[in-house]
């Protein structure tokens, strides 16, 4: 209960979540990841309703800045002999070109199970063995051109006098303050990065159904992350022919000015977004690639797969 001269600025302090409380101590350069308002119900997730290779894979938006996926090729072939499925992703994020208001840093997970119900995405996988195996992924690594910036910094000590008798008269002028001052100067260099693994955990110990990519800003020139990659992965399917889901999570962080409520109060739609549907047998995009039926091929056209995301609707 408040007490009666509780200000309204108090009432508003006591009423925060501690993650709002963290946030906006400073309304100035604040790193923060988008965090969900539980108050505030979600809207407009993205449903499968049993659609196969839905194209958008997720999507979030809070102007000016926003990001997101596409499902570009999918494809059934067999890699070392075994059934297998080739997957393209395109991701794309938009921000700000200035200091502020940017992603500074992204977590991107795609992770896939075998389907219980194809119009039931919540329903888990039957088995961790149903589940496809990661084979390979690309990219590794993406690593920018390096940016250099030079640091000087001033050490100085001031020392002021004072006037004082001596046998031989009065010491040191008035208003002399003696000074030591030392200049270093550094080069500081950053590149921004992007590194892949695989998520893997205690359920699936026979290989990972998860990969991961983690996305940083250049440290030194403070851009933001890369605005654009495409992401590929080449899975096994222990039971061919059969539908699997595909969950595409993006966590970005961002570095902005504004009163950091203004993003508390937005709902991450991406996190609520139905699963892809893949139903073993149904490809989707370049009639190249899907030419060929083994991903291990000397002349498997992979330029084709791992090029550069492409304009909107394009496939």
């Amino acid at each position: 209960m408040a007490s009666p001269d509780s200000s309204p600025h108090d009432l508003d302090h006591d009423s925060q979540t501690p993650e709002q409380e963290e946030i906006s101590t400073s309304p100035w350069a604040i790193t923060s990841p988008l965090i969900p308002d539980p108050s505030v119900p979600p809207t407009l997730a993205i449903k499968n309703n049993s659609r196969i290779n839905r194209p958008l894979a997720t999507h979030s938006s809070l102007s000016p800045s926003s990001y997101t996926a596409y499902l570009r090729h999918v494809q059934y072939g067999t890699y070392h002999s075994l059934p297998s499925c080739l997957l393209a992703l395109d991701f794309t994020f938009r921000f700000p070109t200035t200091s502020t208001s940017r992603f500074s840093s992204a977590e991107i997970t795609l992770t896939f199970t075998h389907t219980t119900s194809p119009s039931k995405p919540s329903l888990p996988s039957a088995s961790p063995s149903y589940d496809p195996i990661i084979s390979n992924f690309a990219p590794v690594s993406i690593i920018g051109p390096p940016q250099t910036r030079t640091n000087s910094n001033t050490f100085e000590i001031a020392a002021p006098l004072t006037l004082f008798d001596t046998p031989f008269g009065l010491g040191p002028s008035v208003g002399v303050t003696p000074r030591w001052a030392k200049e270093t100067t550094k080069m500081e260099e950053g590149q921004a990065e992007l590194h892949g693994y695989l998520a893997q955990d205690d359920d699936h110990d026979e290989g990972a159904n998860s990969v991961a990519w983690d996305m940083a800003e250049n440290p030194v020139s403070k851009g933001g992350i890369f605005r654009s990659f495409r992401g590929v992965v080449l899975l096994t399917l222990p039971r061919p022919g059969e539908p699997f889901w595909m969950k595409v999570e993006v966590k970005p962080v961002v570095k902005f000015s504004l009163d950091p409520k203004r993003w508390l109060a937005q709902r991450l739609i991406g996190k609520r977004d139905d699963p892809i549907l893949l139903d073993g047998k149904t490809g989707l995009g370049d009639s190249v690639c899907h030419g060929f039926e083994a991903f291990d091929a000397e002349d498997f056209p992979w330029g084709a797969v791992l090029k550069g995301p492409g304009q909107l609707g394009e496939t």
